[in-house]
């Protein structure tokens, strides 16, 4: 009888799969994952004879269009892999439970991506997922995104920039279309990229007869950012005004205003990677302003998703306050 009640409870999301799972009715979140279809390699755009594609994971049939969320992995905007199954992508079981349709971005990485090119694959994703609105059964009105590190700030550019924002624009057949997104929920990002840049070590190096040289990453060093940053910024580093203008219009910092769409903006208190809780300088300009902006702090945290009594249920009302999730879902 109790195992009952229990079913019966999360079927009307009083509680969620978790609690279910801590009273031995895992099958319940099991059978509820795999009701998902996924369509893996889907391509959404082809630049310089390179195909970047989506992985789309799909809630099952549904009489009205479902929210979605684009999902933007990290590792330093230079690796890192797309979540090719729908348990592969953080937070999953709040998507599940919540019945939202879910797209991992492949975007460009290192010397082949870079600024602003990465920003422009993943606006050109979303354009694509709304382009196909009806094929995929989803409410173009309703994308949001979301990511972490690397993608935590492209998740932040994707919801702050302007529509016009120059990252060389839509594809031929991605024109006219928008690429906003109606909310971003980021974690562990770098948002303000010059400070990045100060805050890592010098990669000066210099040769016997006194010419400048520059050391390769050290993944020892925890925020070796300088190296990166030489790399996705096309050898430019922030010397000038000119280039530090540059290094900022690639950062959110940069598009602070009321009217951006609800961030959801997460650090990690001691994250060596991005340290000094740069989204927590974030959300206080967003604040400032009058942007609906929340924000999270995992206390001794690291470089990791955000943890803590009260997260679980601070994400969920920000999915289903900015998704617009009816009752049913």
């Amino acid at each position: 009888m109790r195992r009952f009640f229990l079913i019966i409870a999360l079927v009307l999301g009083i509680i969620s799969p978790k609690v279910v799972a801590s009273q031995n009715l895992a099958p319940t979140v099991v059978k509820a994952q795999s009701a998902y279809s996924s369509q893996i390699g889907i391509v959404y755009e082809r630049v310089n004879g390179q195909a970047l594609t989506i992985n789309a994971f799909l809630p099952p049939h549904s009489d009205k269009p479902l929210p979605a969320m684009m999902y933007i992995h990290g590792g330093w905007w230079s690796g890192g892999t797309p979540g090719t199954s729908i348990d592969q992508i953080p937070a999953y079981r709040e998507l599940i439970r919540r019945h939202i349709a879910v797209f991992s971005v492949v975007y460009r990485l290192g010397a082949s991506g870079g600024f602003p090119d990465c920003i422009r694959d993943c606006r050109n994703a979303v354009r694509f997922v709304r382009k196909n609105a009806a094929k995929f059964n989803i409410d173009p009105s309703r994308i949001g995104c979301m990511g972490a590190s690397a993608g935590g700030h492209l998740s932040l550019m994707l919801a702050m920039v302007p529509e016009n924002f120059n990252d060389g624009g839509p594809t031929p057949e991605l024109g006219g279309i928008s690429a906003r997104v109606c909310n971003a929920f980021s974690w562990v990002a770098v948002t303000d990229l010059l400070r990045h840049w100060n805050d890592g070590p010098s990669d000066i190096i210099s040769s016997p007869g006194g010419k400048v040289l520059f050391r390769p990453v050290d993944i020892k060093i925890p925020n070796d950012s300088r190296p990166r940053y030489r790399v996705l910024f096309k050898g430019i580093a922030p010397d000038t005004d000119q280039h530090k203008a540059f290094y900022l219009r690639m950062s959110p910092i940069s598009y602070v205003r009321m009217d951006v769409p609800p961030l959801l903006i997460c650090d990690g208190e001691k994250d060596p990677i991005v340290p000094g809780l740069e989204g927590k300088q974030l959300y206080q300009r967003l604040r400032a302003v009058g942007a609906d902006a929340n924000y999270w702090m995992t206390v001794n945290g690291s470089h990791r998703y955000p943890s803590g009594a009260g997260f679980d249920q601070l994400l969920d009302k920000f999915l289903a306050r900015t998704l617009k999730l009816g009752v049913a879902q």
